[in-house]
């Protein structure tokens, strides 16, 4: 795939994650990713799984992060079906105000012809 093509398809992908996780349908964000990722949020151990995804996504919705924000910042092949993604994010609360900033990286993987989040890790800022 060209790296147009490829920007398109996960920023198509990227714009699913919002959707479920602004909706709170933590189980189609989780099926966005391997059924082996890995995950690594801010503060905690690596999570492996889609459940651990959907848990801990579930987790940040119920303490009050209601929408979230991702922009890539830089999309790459790296080889066959295998493409980075580095960029930034913004969660806030219900009201719009924003709750935390960070930055992330993010290993995709081709399977069966779609995109799926192979190994997230993000921090904040601050």
């Amino acid at each position: 795939m060209d790296v147009s093509g490829l920007k398109a398809a996960i920023a198509e992908r990227n714009k699913m994650y919002m959707e479920f996780f602004d909706s709170g349908d933590m189980k189609a964000v989780s099926e966005l990713y391997t059924e082996d990722c890995k995950f690594m949020p801010p503060g905690m151990v690596t999570k492996t799984g889609r459940k651990d995804v959907a848990d801990v996504l579930a987790g940040f919705k119920a303490s009050g992060l209601d929408k979230v924000v991702i922009a890539s910042d830089e999309v790459c092949g790296i080889e066959g079906n295998t493409a980075y993604e580095r960029g930034h994010y913004e969660f806030h609360k219900q009201d719009g105000a924003v709750t935390a900033v960070g930055k992330y990286l993010v290993i995709w993987k081709n399977v069966n012809g779609v995109y799926q989040l192979s190994v997230k890790c993000f921090n904040g800022d601050k």
